[in-house]
């Protein structure tokens, strides 16, 4: 006879395989089998207190990795004064959360996004706590990028000053121009115009002034209120009366001037229309084409050709005043010229 299977055992046996599963994903998550890192060096050009290990490494506000490691001098030249810290990125975060298509692993991908201006800067966090991350992004104006390795171990990004850094520059330029001032000399230049100033106001006699002021005033006082200036007033407001009285008349006399000066432009302006009206219609009348142009010039030429007639008609009875009587001879003939010739 078989053996009935015991439900707490079952439930233990069940229970035992999920925390061994969870074990391993927290111990092979650990061993970074299931995320794709790498390591990148930044060097800054200031301090990096309040940057502690495992502070966040974010793009454009995103987290992106971690800091792994802070040294004080790092694969540098002797001279270099810069801080190198090691920065951890996932990459599978870039892939999955970002959307970046590139691969960051290859090194020509890499030269080209930091030619691109990607560059490195220290944010403040909380400026309670004073903590500090590092921000990458794209800064157009970067220009060309500056490595600091002596030997290519790391994949550097280029950084840039941090905003605090870039204030405590500009106030030590100020400083420097400040510094760069010969403040004793200004100071004793605006001492002399001091005094100089104190010494011109010490030699105007306020109190002379301000007696001619005060008699100025009465003087214009007493004037305003002399009679003559009343009667003036008087005067010039009578003027003014008698100014708007006569505006007023030529204004009544001259608007029917102008009315009727309408009326008659309005007249002027029909005449006018029919002069050009009839100038039109001579013009077409004396135009080469039209007819009574070409009957008026026959008409001249009638009327020429009867006055050279007159004229020698008039020539001939000078000449023959009998010609009233006997009429005109006519001219003989040679025949009869010959008779009379036979007969003789």
């Amino acid at each position: 006879m078989s053996r009935k299977a015991n439900p707490t055992l079952i439930g233990f046996f069940v229970l035992g395989a999920m925390f061994l599963a969870v074990g391993a994903v927290v111990f092979f998550g650990s061993l970074k089998l299931f995320s794709e890192s790498e390591d990148f060096i930044v060097y800054f050009d200031e301090a990096v207190s309040g940057l502690e290990v495992g502070a966040p490494v974010k793009f454009r506000g995103v987290p992106i990795g971690k800091v792994k490691e802070i040294f004080i001098r790092y694969n540098q030249e002797e001279e270099s004064d810069h801080i190198p810290v090691i920065i951890e990125l996932d990459i599978s975060l870039l892939n999955s959360s970002l959307g970046v298509d590139v691969d960051i692993r290859d090194e020509e991908v890499f030269i080209q996004i930091v030619n691109q201006g990607y560059r490195a800067q220290l944010v403040t966090e909380s400026f309670i706590t004073g903590l500090l991350y590092i921000e990458i992004d794209i800064d157009l104006d970067a220009g060309r990028p500056h490595f600091i390795q002596e030997e290519a171990i790391y994949k550097e990004f280029p950084s840039k000053p941090s905003l605090t850094a870039a204030l405590g520059n500009t106030a030590q330029e100020v400083i420097a121009m400040l510094g760069a001032l010969d403040v004793q000399s200004i100071n004793d230049e605006l001492v002399g115009v001091l005094t100089r100033a104190n010494k011109a106001l010490a030699q105007i006699e306020f109190a002379r002034i301000n007696d001619s002021v005060i008699r100025a005033a009465d003087s214009a006082t007493e004037l305003m209120r002399s009679e003559k200036i009343t009667t003036t007033l008087e005067s010039v407001n009578k003027t003014l009366k008698e100014f708007e009285t006569l505006a007023a008349d030529l204004r009544a006399k001259i608007d029917p001037v102008l009315s009727k000066a309408d009326e008659t432009n309005g007249e002027i302006q029909k005449t006018l229309q029919k002069i050009r009206e009839a100038s039109d219609q001579i013009e077409r009348t004396l135009s080469p084409d039209s007819s009574v142009r070409y009957e008026l010039e026959n008409t001249l030429a009638e009327l020429a050709e009867l006055a050279e007639s007159i004229r020698l008609l008039t020539d001939y009875l000078e000449r023959n005043p009998r010609a009233f009587l006997t009429g005109k001879e006519l001219p003989e003939s040679e025949s009869n010229k010959k008779k009379k010739k036979k007969e003789k």
